[in-house]
């Protein structure tokens, strides 16, 4: 048997010992960073995700804002809660709103709102009524009358479609407006109204619903809706005194 030997020459070492010599640590190893997109569609039995107006179907998860994340398998988890299921046709976007083809809209963060004169907490997008008191995060209370106090006592009311995160912060109310197999339904103050023959109604931002789908802006511009069509308008904002 060879042994093999390696001798070690150290020079200019002193003979008390030897001194430790510092190797480059390893590269520490990375997750690579989510992809961040602006909306996700389910359509097709798959996902197809949009960024700057350019649409593709992602082979990985997806991100947005509010810790949302999308996998390809069309669920989506938010703050890495449980998953849960994106239906045929629904639109998730990056402000975390999610529409459904029927032009209904809602936050996937937790959230209190007033719906139909009830308040309303969700949590991991399951709803349940405000039996009792409900303290958010920034120190005010939420009663189930719909009645608020802030930190410092100061009385205000929700109001029907007005939404508030679980921290206080509000959430900006959307209402839509959407032509379905020929009829206008809106979702305003939370509700869903179907728009009846030869009726109008209005919308929070001043806009104008005709039942034939023809929209008058606050402004006058008008616009025809398109079959499948489903236009957002800025909600209820302010809480009532």
């Amino acid at each position: 048997m060879k042994l093999h030997i390696t001798r070690l020459l150290l020079i200019g070492l002193p003979l008390g010992g030897l001194t430790s010599i510092q190797t480059p640590a390893a590269a520490a190893t990375t997750t690579p960073a989510i992809p961040q997109v602006d909306q996700v569609t389910a359509q097709g039995g798959a996902i197809l995700a949009t960024v700057k107006g350019k649409t593709y179907s992602p082979t990985n998860t997806v991100g947005m804002p509010f810790e949302i994340k999308v996998m390809t398998n069309m669920t989506y988890t938010v703050s890495d809660g449980p998953a849960r299921k994106l239906t045929e046709g629904q639109v998730l976007k990056s402000d975390g709103m999610l529409v459904s083809p029927n032009g209904s809209i809602m936050p996937v963060v937790d959230h209190v709102a007033m719906l139909g004169a009830e308040v309303t907490i969700v949590k991991n997008g399951q709803s349940a009524p405000v039996r009792s008191v409900t303290e958010l995060g920034n120190g005010s209370k939420v009663f189930p009358d719909g009645t608020i106090y802030d930190s410092k006592g100061n009385k205000t009311r929700l109001l029907d479609g007005q939404l508030l995160k679980l921290n206080g912060a509000a959430i900006p109310a959307v209402d839509t407006v959407t032509l379905k197999e020929g009829k206008v339904v809106v979702q305003k103050d939370g509700a869903m109204i179907t728009v009846k023959p030869g009726r109008t109604i209005m919308m929070n931002n001043g806009t104008k619903v005709f039942s034939d789908g023809k929209l008058i802006y606050f402004d006058g511009a008008t616009k025809q809706l398109s079959e499948g069509e489903t236009v957002e308008l800025t909600g209820v904002r302010r809480l009532r005194q």
